[in-house]
């Protein structure tokens, strides 16, 4: 199958409420419609994660990460930019919550987790779906992450409703993003 036959299939799993097992720019990740709270409970179920931990939110440019958490400062720009310029490892940013009306509150009243993916395949899927979506690692929750597609649990893997068929031989080069928080122009790492 195509890149691009993969991007559709994919979009339409996810309009349609489901959960996707996707390559991202650090590891395979579990995925779903970010605004779809029925399906973000789906994913917490399946990691057999406690609903007090948030996931992370990928956006695919700087205009939906404004529409998520209103303007940011030129300092975070330039720091995301060069993050994607010099081919860093992936930063997501911790946000202050500014607008309910923007996404759910089931992700808290106090900040989001996001990150300007520049992987080609998550682009072009968050574009067609036009949502952001969810990225969490494709693991039970407390056990080691899976470096490649073969190492993925069978628990994980019978209750997806699709798993992207690209990429799967790839090793990821990074085991997760780096997390910070930027307060004025502190920043404060969270997770290297």
């Amino acid at each position: 199958m195509s890149f691009y036959e993969e991007i559709q299939i994919s979009a339409e799993i996810l309009k349609n409420g489901k959960i996707l097992l996707y390559p991202t720019d650090t590891i395979w990740g579990l995925g779903c419609d970010a605004f779809n709270i029925n399906a973000i409970k789906k994913i917490y179920k399946i990691k057999n994660r406690k609903i007090s931990k948030p996931m992370i939110l990928l956006v695919e440019s700087i205009d939906r990460l404004f529409n998520l958490v209103g303007k940011i400062s030129d300092f975070n720009i330039k720091m995301i930019s060069d993050n994607i310029r010099y081919r860093k490892k992936p930063i997501t940013i911790i946000y202050d919550y500014v607008s309910e009306k923007r996404i759910s509150s089931f992700f808290g009243k106090d900040s989001l987790a996001v990150r300007l993916t520049n992987d080609p395949f998550c682009t072009h899927l968050i574009k067609k779906l036009d949502r952001p979506i969810i990225s969490t690692s494709a693991n039970i929750s407390g056990f080691s992450t899976p470096k490649y597609f073969h190492e993925i649990s069978s628990c994980i893997l019978k209750n997806i409703d699709y798993a992207v068929n690209i990429r799967r031989n790839e090793k990821s080069n990074y085991t997760s993003s780096s997390i910070i928080k930027i307060i004025s122009k502190e920043i404060k790492i969270l997770r290297t």
